[in-house]
């Protein structure tokens, strides 16, 4: 009986025995699993807190950049700014420079077209209504205000080119008798001969009367009868009627020759 109770508690034992080590070794893997869960929950942790500073470092290696930009930005309109206000300097020097030329080009431009008035007035009066307009016209441009001055210029630098140009051709026009030329025929109508401004001729219509301009009376005096187709030969080759060719006409003499 005795051993028979000895065995009962020893099997009573060993059932213990195996019930407590079943309860450690789940106590055990609920730890480790729990201790998984929060290994896990703080590598996440540590993910997220190394995403932040990844995101961080790209933002702030782009804040860089657009601040390097921005400098290189800044400079360039700081150059710019410079380079603007040298040219304004520039320009405003010129502009002083050409009110300067201006106040003495325009005052200029008038004495040489008062100038060319007066040459008019004193040469062979041949196109004289045309010549007195267009001086007319010179003066009345260089008193508008709204015409620049090159303009100007280049129109007073025109005049003097025409009357230059008289002076290395001849013409042929139709033309009333002037006033100033011959008073007692200033209503008719005759053909004008133009040599350089040597010489000026007229013939009739009809061919029945010639004359010329003589420098030193300032008056149109008649010609001989033998000059007449000789002025008629000379309007038609001024008209480019027939190619040209000497032709006899009187020339007057120079201006004070004896």
């Amino acid at each position: 009986m005795k051993k028979s109770h000895q065995g009962l508690v020893l099997a009573a034992a060993l059932l213990s025995s195996t019930t407590l080590g079943a309860v450690d070794g789940e106590a055990a893997l609920d730890a480790a699993v729990q201790q998984n869960k929060e290994a896990a929950q703080v590598q996440q942790h540590i993910d997220s807190l190394a995403g932040q500073a990844d995101a961080a470092l790209n933002e702030y290696r782009q804040i860089l950049a657009r601040t390097d930009d921005l400098h290189a930005y800044n400079d360039q309109i700081e150059r710019l700014g410079r380079e603007q206000q040298h040219e304004l300097e520039s320009l405003t020097r010129q502009a002083a420079s050409a009110q300067v030329i201006q106040q003495q080009i325009v005052p200029l431009l008038k004495k040489m077209v008062d100038t060319l008035d007066s040459f008019v007035k004193l040469d062979t009066p041949f196109l004289k209504s045309e010549r007195e307009a267009r001086l007319q016209s010179l003066q009345a441009l260089l008193d508008r205000p709204d015409v620049s001055l090159p303009e100007k210029y280049r129109r007073v630098m025109e005049a003097y080119q025409v009357e230059a140009e008289y002076g290395r051709t001849i013409e042929a026009y139709t033309s009333a008798l002037d006033q100033d030329l011959k008073e007692d025929e200033k209503d008719r109508t005759v053909n004008f001969l133009r040599v350089g401004r040597v010489a000026l001729f007229y013939v009739t219509l009809d061919g029945s009367e010639a004359g010329y301009w003589d420098p030193i009376s300032k008056k149109l005096q008649p010609l001989p009868g033998e000059y007449r187709d000789s002025i008629a030969q000379g309007l038609r080759i001024a008209r480019k009627e027939i190619t040209p060719d000497l032709i006899k006409i009187p020339l007057p003499p120079p201006e004070g020759a004896p």
